[in-house]
C-alpha cells in the first residue's frame, strides 16, 4: 500500500453504481458530507454504470469502515479495494532516461520529446531521482488506482 504525502498510507477504493448523475451526485456528497479524507479522486461513465475511484489518505481499517458505509448508499452495486495503484510522471529529459528506468523499475516510453514513466510507489521517485540535474521539467501524477483491477 503507498505511502501519502502526510506519511499515512492510501488506500484505493472502486465503487461501482447505476442511476447515472444524481446516483453519482449522492455519492459525492456523502464523500464530502462525512469528510472522508480522498486525495485523489476519479470518475468515469459508462452506459448504465459509473465507476468511481476514490484514494483515500487513511489506514486501511479506517478506509475499510467507509467502503461499507458507501456500500450502504442507494443504487451503489458494490465497493472495494482497487487492486493496482500506479504512479505516473511525464518529463522533458535528456540522455539516460531509459536505462535509469531498467534499473528503477519503470516502465517508460518516449512520446515526441516527452518520456512517460509509470512504476509502483516510490519507484518513479527513484527514477527521476537518477536522473537527476538532466530533467527539465516534471509533472508527477500519483498515486493513482485504475478501475477494474487495470483490467
Amino acid at each position: 500500500m503507498p505511502e501519502a504525502a502526510s506519511g499515512t498510507l492510501a488506500v484505493a477504493v472502486e465503487a461501482r453504481m447505476e442511476g447515472g448523475i444524481y446516483a453519482l451526485n449522492r455519492f459525492l456528497m456523502t464523500l464530502q458530507g462525512k469528510r472522508m479524507p480522498v486525495r485523489d479522486l476519479t470518475v468515469g461513465m459508462g452506459p448504465g454504470e459509473s465507476v468511481v475511484v476514490a484514494l483515500f489518505e487513511c489506514e486501511p481499517e479506517t478506509a475499510r469502515r467507509y467502503m461499507a458505509l458507501l456500500s450502504s448508499l442507494e443504487d451503489v452495486r458494490e465497493v472495494r479495494e482497487a487492486g493496482e495503484v500506479l504512479e505516473v510522471a511525464l518529463a522533458a529529459t535528456g540522455e539516460g532516461w531509459r536505462e535509469a528506468a531498467v534499473r528503477a523499475g519503470v516502465v517508460a516510453h518516449k512520446d515526441g520529446g516527452t518520456v512517460v514513466a509509470s512504476g509502483g510507489p516510490g519507484a518513479v521517485e527513484g527514477w527521476l531521482r537518477m536522473l537527476g540535474d538532466g530533467v527539465e521539467d516534471a509533472i508527477r501524477l500519483g498515486p493513482v488506482a485504475r478501475p477494474g483491477r487495470g483490467r
